[in-house]
């Protein structure tokens, strides 16, 4: 069997497979083991989960959907895949500047022509705004910082005037999958299907 035992030092998530090479289900980490690899009081083994087909929606760049795509080859006939990182801030601003509904989006400035890139606004209940920019990983310049990009975006006349007088109150980032459709590796496999990021179905072209 081409499956995973569990046991008490089984620390990742595993992708399990039949005899014949099919994919069988996953199999889940423990949970509760200390920075030295063993077993604390909360120690909870991981446990094998089978299914007639697994769903990977792992978003980008998922571990198991690597292991899964390099297996089967299902990236043969695509191209290679391209990422970006999206910064993302959530802001309460005064009520005379909020706009529920508000959707803004721009593409460009502050970066240079050589390098891919925008932001996004949106306006939601409560006086929040959420605010992001994103930068394509493939930029030229080893200096460019894209939280410094996204500092120098909220500079902007047309920008800023939303945020002043307002507090940032959450922030976060993340990886985006960005190549489209001549990057998508075949969907599925025996076992199995990749879905939304982690087969790349981000439609950048939409936004």
């Amino acid at each position: 069997n081409m499956g995973v035992e569990i046991y008490p030092g089984f620390a990742a998530a595993q992708v399990l497979y039949h005899e014949d090479g099919s994919v069988k289900g996953i199999a889940t980490g423990n949970m509760g083991v200390g920075k030295d690899g063993e077993p604390t009081d909360s120690f909870q083994p991981g446990m094998e989960l089978w299914a007639q087909q697994t769903l990977f929606a792992e978003g980008c760049r998922g571990s198991l959907s690597k292991q899964v795509i390099e297996r089967f080859q299902l990236d043969q006939n695509s191209e290679p895949q391209t990422y970006g990182l999206g910064i993302k801030e959530i802001w309460e601003v005064p009520s005379e500047k909020h706009q529920p509904g508000l959707v803004m989006h721009s593409a460009g400035w502050p970066l240079d022509s050589k390098t891919y890139g925008g932001s996004f606004i949106y306006h939601f209940d409560e006086n929040k705004v959420a605010v992001g920019f994103v930068v394509g990983l493939d930029y030229q310049n080893p200096y460019l910082s894209p939280f410094e990009e996204f500092q120098r975006f909220k500079t902007h006349p047309e920008i800023r005037k939303t945020f002043e007088g307002g507090r940032r109150i959450a922030y976060g980032a993340r990886s985006l999958i960005e190549g489209g459709l001549q990057s998508l590796p075949k969907l599925s496999f025996r076992g199995g299907v990749l879905v939304g990021d982690a087969a790349g179905l981000l439609n950048m072209p939409r936004i």
